[in-house]
């Protein structure tokens, strides 16, 4: 009797947890432009769920240019919210434009975007500041090992898409730019539709000619690797994050 009791009250329960997630109201949603590359070579192995080649790590820089957003009542249009992953840990980079509110927009969005925050329950730390760099990570996008995350930072964000290919500006700092790939028809960039590693629909695939980066956590320094370039839709009910596994 005890442990039909028990089942009864755990599917009630679950089933109110469900009808309160469908009936979530939207808080956040964000439209635009994500430009990333990485370490990898092209077309980059995380992007299809395998490890990192030919090395074995996979850093990256992105940023995501928000043309349409709002957070609540917060107006995102024209900001920007990237970051860098490099050997020692994650640095999230947001546009200097940003006033406070805006600011707290972005870092939460952030969060989620980044698998930080798991449905209704925060299972990690908001923020982590550069004095505090032992604050847990999460699983990021494009590799298998949890970084430390070092928290946020603001600075001018420079991000340019051409018909060719993208630039990233990251302040001082860096960036990186990349030429498109183009297949059989010239006038086409190479696409690939549905990767793992970034929540959009379909990729231009491109390879770096520069991805230079240095602050006083990271330093990188590659050329001829991996770029992806397109558009996003996401929101607080789909964030687009999805926490990954080594493969066995």
């Amino acid at each position: 009797m005890r442990a039909a009791f028990a089942l009864t009250l755990s599917l009630a329960l679950m089933f109110l947890l469900v009808a309160a997630v469908e009936q979530e109201p939207e808080k956040w949603r964000i439209r635009g432009q994500l430009t990333e590359a990485c370490t990898c070579g092209v077309p980059c192995t995380c992007n299809f769920g395998e490890p990192p080649s030919p090395h074995e790590f996979c850093h990256s820089m992105w940023s995501y240019w928000i043309q349409q957003g709002r957070f609540e009542q917060v107006d995102l249009r024209d900001l920007r919210a990237g970051g860098v992953e490099g050997p020692g840990g994650t640095l999230a980079l947001l546009d200097v434009r940003a006033d406070p509110e805006q600011r707290k927009a972005l870092e939460e969005i952030t969060q989620a975007l980044t698998g930080r925050l798991m449905c209704m329950v925060r299972l990690w730390p908001l923020k982590a500041s550069p004095a505090d760099a032992s604050g847990q990570g999460s699983v990021l996008h494009s590799s298998y090992r949890d970084p430390k995350f070092l928290g946020f930072e603001y600075l001018p964000i420079e991000q340019e898409i051409t018909d060719r290919g993208v630039r990233l500006q990251l302040g001082d700092r860096g960036g990186f730019e990349a030429s498109y790939l183009f297949g059989r028809d010239p006038s086409r960039p190479v696409t690939v539709e549905n990767i793992v590693s970034w929540p959009i629909p379909v990729s231009i695939k491109g390879k770096t000619t520069r991805f230079q980066y240095k602050d006083r956590y990271n330093e990188l320094d590659y050329k001829g690797t991996n770029s992806n370039q397109g558009a996003f839709d996401l929101s607080s009910l789909n964030p687009g994050a999805r926490p990954m596994n080594p493969p066995e």
